[in-house]
Formats: C-alpha cells, structure tokens, sequence
C-alpha cells in the first residue's frame, strides 16, 4: 500500500513571514519551515538533527526530533521553537516535556537550546507581536490545572498558575494581555484575557453556564475580537454563532449575515486593517472562504479549488491568505490565496517519500435517501466489482471533500467508495441535522437502509456483489445496527471502534462523552430502545463481521467491542469463520481514521473479501 502523507499543527511568526507545521508519512514525522516572503512559498524540511551537531542536539543523537504529539511555532528571526511533552515506551504521558529551539543544519537540524519543562501533560507555544519579542509556553498540567511560563535566556520563568484547561491563544494588544479559552472543571468554556504585567486573569466572555464560548481571533489595531457560543439561539443545533465584541464596551452583536444558515461558519483572523474577517463556510461536504465586512455588513466568498480548509489562518499585508487545504486526491498541504478576489490559489506539493501523485479523485452526487437526496461523495464508478458504503463518526458529523487515507487505500485496491451525509450530517441546515438528535439510529439509519436498498437492486441486476458497510465510532453503530436490521443487503460489515448501544456508551464512557451521549442520544429520554441495541439484536446478522477496537480508547471503552464478541460466541458464531475480531494498541482516533498499517490492510483485505466468504457461508447453510 502507499504510503499516506499528512501535514498537521501549522503555526504562524507573529509577523506572518514564517510558518511551521509537522509532516508525517506513517510514523516518520518531520519539522517544515515554509518562507511566506515569496508569492510562491518556498518549504524546508527539518527531519534529523545533523551529524555532530553540538550542544542539545548531541542529547537527541540520531533520533527524530518531533512526533505526532509535538507543537512547533515559528519566530520572526526564521528560528523555530518545539514543545515536546515526554512519553514512556507504550506512549503514555510521562508528565513533562522539553522545549526545544532549532534550526536549519545542512541537510538537517540543529538543536541550539533546550527548556525542560518540570509538569507537563500537553501545551502549546504563542510569540508576542512587536520587538519585545516575548515568547510563552502554556502547558496542561493535569486535568484541573494549567500554567503560563515565559521563555527566557535564563531558563522558563512561571508567570501564572490557572485552575482549569487552557486553550487557544491569541493576543489583544502590543504584548501584554492575552485571550485564552478556558474550561474549568466541571464547567463549560469560556474567554479569558490574561495580564501578564500584572499576572492576573479575568473572565470576559461567557454567556451561560451551558454554552461553550470562545475567543477565536483579535484585530490588535481595532480592538474588535471574535467570539463564539453555542448557547441557545444559534441557527442549528450543534453550531456555533459568531459574535463581534468591539472596544467600545457595549454588548457583542451578533451580525445576521454571518449567522444564517444553512451554512456553519468559523471565524479565523483578521486583516492587517481590522476591517476585514477572514471566515470558513462549510456548505454540504465542502468549505471555502470568505470575507465579512463589518461595516458594509456583508460577506463576500473567495473563489477557490472545492475542498477543505481549517484554521489557524495567515492573513499577510500584502493581502496574502495562507490556510490549510485538502481535497480527496490531494493530501493536506498550505494553500495561498494571492488576494481575496482571486481564485488561482498555489498548493504546495506532497510530502516527500509519500509516493507523490496518483491519488484517486472522487465526485460529488446526489443519491436517493428515505427522506430525499442525501449529498454522497463517490469513488470510483457505482458498477465496480466491490463496493463499500462507509458511514461516519458523529452523529453531528459529517463526510468533508478531503483527503481520506482509508478511502484511498479502497479506492486503489479496486473498490468504490460510497460516502453519504444522511439525516443528521451537519453543514445542511436544522431540517437535515435535527430529527437525529434523540433518536439515534432512526432517521440515519432509514436513509441508510433507502440508500443501501437502492444500490442493491442495482448490483443485483448487473450480477454484482452487494455493498460492504464499514463504519467507525457512530458509524459503527450505525453500521451494525444496518446489519442486524436488514441483513440481506450486505455482504459484509466492518465496525471499528463501535458502541454497542446508547445506554451501554453513557454506562462506560468517561464523563465528557457520557455527558454527550445523555443530551444528544435516544436515552436522554429515557424511552425503550431494545431495537437499537445491537446486543439484543445481533442474532439476525448474516453478513459476515469484522470488529476492530483500540485497548487505548478513551472515548468508546474497548469493553463495548469484546462484549459484543463474547454475544458473537454465545450464539455459536464462530470467531475467525462468522467474524474476525481485532484489537490493536491504539486511542479511538487512531483506530478510527484507520492509522495502524494492520488495521488498514485488515480492513481493506476485508472488504475486498467479505462477498466470498459470505457466499461460502451461504452454500454451507443449503448443504
């Protein structure tokens, strides 16, 4: 199989000339520094410290330098600093960290300064504006505590111990006060602005105590910030509505244009003037750009390439926008937009080593749901000889126009990959999310089995196998639960990481998912769901059945997965013949975006297989 690339934790110099992210092909993860001076973005990788290197890099030796877990942010100066919090051999967090100052070495790097951090489960660096130069480090400490240091020659200097998760980050003025996130325990969050002068912090914006509220971008020369908050009121349920707080001191208004559905939006940054707000609208399965202007009250979308893009945004003087984009056949890299008009943005290449090019495309349709058209993202050609219908996570989810590993890995191996947004996929409006919210496994799953019954019958008439469904998370429940109540539609079901009903998910999970799962799933109500439980329902699956699960899953327990394998076995199905069952050493987003090299083979050896043994399973039952 190729190799899969990535980019991920793209940062910004506080001047906009620098930016920094992380590449990864499999576990090989790399630092690239990208030059933004240039129209055309020039990109450096820093893979391995340079042979002899002094100093801290002797320390590292042959090592890499970053993982996955690591955060980088580049300076005005072209240096850059990494935060790298400690791990044991299983991966676990061993409680502290180092930062490390680095730079280009030859044909590597070379580590010039190290800070080690003495408490430390996670963080994330912010660099001041202006000459000052200030440079922070904000770690998590524990589930119940945060603090805010400041990088000096000296050694990290503490600044202020905060109770609670701290998050975000982005500065209000020349270098004094910044705004944060902040959840307390037990509480949702909320905005806070930091004095550093003064070492004191205060909280600014909250609506309610059962609205999740953030500060997600500041204009340091008009004073504006942008807020959000899920508190009631918002267009959908499950979104968040966009507020402006200006200087003046009065309430944050929440501008009409940029709160309409059915469209989500997301604030990102502002230009140079604070006049303009760069924003992100996610339209069905796609998202783009645009620019509100709050004086004209009005938002104007950027033309760009159909894909995804997520924040954190560069908005440079010259007019410059740099964001992160992705589409099916092209893996995460930094797109530039030469100005808002303007619609030839740059993309910047693969990853190196990642087998460049010759990744499937996928188009846009509309198939038929129970309630009407369900928007579908299709690889490949309907008639192909597999065909896999994969659901997603959620259930206030949805499939993007981006690059997906699994789908590629499928897609490559012959199969065609069908990808709807049913009844409760978010970025079409309250009609198509709300039915699902309460009644998990209803509306969904409907459009599912409509779906599934029409590509049937087709497949059918050409002499086809019928589809495999493969799902993760919510999917996967959703996906067993499609199994059980119409088994003559499959030829096999995939379920990675799957719960096995809504009650037994609020009984295992840890408090936040519970928490999640009692407001938005069918138990909340407490009416019967004995329909949806696939352990009271799985007698009926003929189709045969591979389960997999991450032993290090902190969302779905794997005790879900083993406890629907010992149902498997008490009805005489036979493990390795009726269903495969797989545990791999891994969190639920590993399992669920499929990263293990094994789970990925596994699962797409699966599908490609699943019809013949389902039809050996099939002449067995005549004999």
């Amino acid at each position: 199989m190729k190799a899969v690339p990535s980019r991920f934790g793209f940062a910004f110099s506080s001047g906009g000339r620098w930016a920094a992210c992380l590449s990864a092909v499999e576990d090989d993860v790399t630092l690239e520094r990208w030059d933004l001076a240039c129209p055309a973005p020039t990109r450096r990788a820093l893979d391995r410290p340079t042979a002899g290197a002094a100093g801290a890099a002797g320390a590292a030796g042959d090592r890499q330098v970053v993982d996955r877990r690591c955060g980088a942010l580049p300076l005005d100066d072209g240096r850059l600093l990494v935060v790298r919090p400690a791990a044991d051999a299983d991966g676990v967090p061993a409680g502290h960290g180092t930062v490390l100052a680095v730079g280009p070495a030859g044909p590597g790097l070379q580590v010039t300064r190290s800070w080690p951090v003495p408490s430390m489960l996670g963080g994330f660096l912010l660099a001041g504006p202006g000459p000052a130069r200030t440079v922070l480090l904000v770690t998590v400490e524990d589930a119940r505590t945060s603090r805010i240091w400041r990088l000096a020659a000296t050694g990290l200097k503490p600044v202020l111990r905060i109770p609670g998760v701290l998050a975000g980050g982005v500065w209000v003025d020349g270098g004094r006060t910044l705004a944060l996130d902040h959840t307390a325990p037990g509480q949702r969050t909320s905005g806070i602005l930091v004095d550093l002068r003064e070492r004191a912090w205060r909280r600014v914006w909250s609506v309610s105590d059962a609205s999740t509220d953030r500060i997600a971008a500041c204009s340091r020369r008009s004073g504006v910030l942008a807020v959000t908050t899920t508190a009631p009121g918002v267009q959908q349920p499950g979104a968040e509505q966009i507020g402006l707080r200006f200087p003046d001191g009065g309430p944050v208004r929440f501008p009409e244009t940029l709160n309409l559905p059915p469209r989500l939006r997301t604030p990102l940054t502002f230009d140079a003037t604070g006049a303009r707000l760069l924003v992100r609208e996610i339209h069905g399965a796609v998202a783009r750009l645009a620019v509100y202007s709050p004086v004209a009250d009005r938002l104007t979308a950027v033309p760009g390439p159909r894909g995804m893009v997520w924040g954190p945004a560069g908005w440079a003087d010259d007019g410059r926008i740099h964001v992160r984009f992705a589409a099916p056949h092209r893996p995460p890299t930094l797109a530039t937009v030469p100005a808002p008009a303007r619609s030839a943005w740059t993309l910047a290449p693969d990853a190196p080593g990642s087998g460049r090019g010759g990744w499937r495309r996928a188009d846009l349709m509309e198939l038929p749901g129970a309630a009407g058209p369900i928007e579908t993202i299709v690889y490949g050609d309907l008639d192909r000889p597999r065909l896999v219908l994969a659901l997603h996570g959620g259930p206030l989810s949805a499939w993007r126009f981006e690059f997906e590993p699994l789908f590629q890995h499928l897609a490559t191996a012959g199969a065609a990959v069908v990808a709807p947004n049913y009844r409760g996929s978010t970025g079409y409006g309250e009609r198509h999310l709300r039915p699902v919210i309460g009644d998990w496994g209803g509306p969904d799953l409907d459009d599912i089995v409509h779906l599934a019954g029409a590509i049937t019958r087709d497949r059918d008439a050409a002499g086809l196998p019928r589809p495999v469904v493969l799902g993760g998370s919510y999917g996967a429940y959703l996906a067993l639960l499609a199994a059980c109540r119409s088994p003559e539609l499959w030829s096999g079901c995939a379920a990675l990481a799957p719960f096995t009903s809504a009650d037994g998910l609020r009984a295992a999970a840890p408090g936040a998912v519970r928490e999640r799962v009692a407001r938005l799933s069918r138990c909340a109500t407490g009416e019967p769901a004995s329909g949806r439980d696939v352990l009271r329902a799985c007698a009926s699956i003929t189709a045969p059945l591979l389960i997999a699960h991450g032993t290090r899953d902190e969302i779905v327990p794997v005790g879900q997965s083993r406890a629907l394998r010992r149902r498997l076995l008490e009805l005489g199905r036979t493990e390795g013949a009726d269903f495969g069952y797989l545990e791999v050493d891994d969190d639920h987003h590993g399992v669920v975006q499929a990263w293990p090299a094994v789970l990925r083979e596994t699962v797409v050896r699966f599908c490609l297989t699943a019809e013949r043994t389902y039809a050996t399973q099939k002449e067995k039952e005549v004999k």
